[in-house]
């Protein structure tokens, strides 16, 4: 079995996101930070790094607001600000992309069934059944 030697851990705590810039070779970004003590810093991580943060922040948004709230029924609800379906080149999929008014967007690749399903969804919406409350 091989023991590993306890390596120190830097840990910035930090009050507020400040900045995001990429460089401008596209290989790396940098988020900036201000610290507890109102310095400024920052990290800077591989742009590959981006589709690991994306994928993860809606599970640890989540896990936040279950521990703060205690309430499992919680969500973090963005306003539609608009919608673009395309083609994917060389697939049967069709790309859904999805926006807030403020600009966020993300895609989503629905095969044939997936975009049919969502159809029938969207057209079965009872007006009348209860709807979850949200800010």
């Amino acid at each position: 079995m091989l023991h590993r030697k306890e390596v120190p851990v830097m840990e910035i705590v930090s009050k507020g996101l400040t900045d995001c810039q990429v460089d401008p070779t596209g290989v790396s970004f940098r988020l900036g930070l201000e610290s507890i003590d109102g310095q400024p810093a920052s990290v800077i991580l591989p742009v590959d790094c981006l589709r690991s943060l994306l994928m993860t922040l809606p599970q640890v948004i989540e896990k936040a607001l279950k521990a703060r709230y205690q309430d499992d029924t919680l969500k973090i609800v963005y306003p539609m600000g608009g919608f673009a379906l395309e083609a994917a080149a060389g697939s049967s999929s069709t790309i859904l992309t999805l926006k807030t008014p403020d600009g966020f967007k993300v895609s989503f690749a629905l095969t044939p069934e997936d975009a049919g399903g969502l159809a029938t969804s969207l057209v079965g919406i009872d007006g009348t059944q209860q709807h979850v409350p949200f800010n």
